[in-house]
């Protein structure tokens, strides 16, 4: 039985909770929307990460989810994994206000996806697992091409919308950040 202190079952919880959004919920209700936060919906800064422009982008998304618990799962049990993707989300939602002003709307959770990603490679490198550097040097690489391409690339196509690189570097950005401050905290306890 999955208990609340598994990271499985936040896991589960998430994915479930985009699945009854998406079929349930018009994207015009939670997208992030630029207009509509200026105009007090500031529950789009969060909610817009949980939006998506159809069900393959729903899926693609849930997949890489999925793909990156698997890989991170020894560091994401108990309140780890909601707390982390709250943190990430709400990054991502503030980064995209203040550091894109020219982007009027955003939706999916490609952006705390890349945050959990950094954040999780940082964990490798934490317990001497030097994949966490390979890790690192292929998001650079990634986020790289993505720049170069305009995100205009084959997932753009897949999910009915240009990519939106912006929230994958914000994203990859807290999760850098998240990840330097485990650094830190671990290191001061095992100072102690």
């Amino acid at each position: 039985m999955l208990s609340v202190k598994s990271g499985l079952f936040w896991l589960i919880t998430l994915s479930l909770a985009c699945l009854i959004l998406f079929f349930t919920v018009p994207n015009d209700l939670i997208a992030f929307n630029r207009t509509l936060i200026a105009q007090g919906e500031g529950w789009r800064i969060i909610t817009g990460n949980l939006a998506h422009t159809n069900l393959w982008h729903l899926l693609l998304n849930l997949a890489g989810l999925l793909v990156l618990y698997a890989l991170f799962c020894d560091y994401l049990q108990g309140w780890a994994l909601p707390l982390l993707l709250t943190v990430l989300s709400l990054a991502v939602g503030l980064g995209l206000w203040y550091g894109y002003p020219h982007t009027q709307w955003y939706m999916g959770l490609s952006g705390m996806l890349h945050g959990l990603f950094v954040w999780g490679a940082i964990q490798d490198i934490r317990h001497r697992r030097h994949s966490g550097w390979l890790m690192l040097l292929g998001i650079a690489i990634k986020l790289g091409l993505d720049h170069y391409s305009g995100g205009d690339g084959p997932a753009a196509m897949l999910i009915g919308a240009k990519v939106h690189i912006g929230s994958h570097l914000v994203g990859a950005g807290a999760g850098l950040v998240l990840g330097l401050l485990t650094l830190l905290v671990s290191g001061w306890r095992d100072r102690r």
